[in-house]
């Protein structure tokens, strides 16, 4: 999972780091709220969900990484929802 989410993002710093699950889940956390993104200038967590998709799709990973992308994607937005909602 974390070598095919280094292949998605091949270019930041950041993710060449990741050595766990969890470090790619706090990774992707970000991603999802924009953290990355000065404040005037994030977009919402649906939008950077559906642009999170859309890269996976178009990219060459397997279909079995990229369906388990997916996956990890939706538990974390999941989780954002649930945090959300407390």
């Amino acid at each position: 999972m974390i070598k095919a989410f280094q292949l998605l993002y091949q270019n930041r710093q950041s993710v060449s780091s990741i050595k766990t699950e969890e470090e790619l889940r706090a990774i992707i956390h970000s991603e999802l709220l924009d953290e990355y993104t000065h404040p005037r200038a994030r977009l919402s967590i649906q939008k950077k969900y559906s642009m999170a998709l859309e890269r996976i799709e178009n990219s060459k990973l397997s279909n079995k990484q990229q369906q388990a992308m997916v996956e990890l994607y939706k538990e974390e937005l999941k989780k954002l929802s649930t945090e959300d909602n407390n």
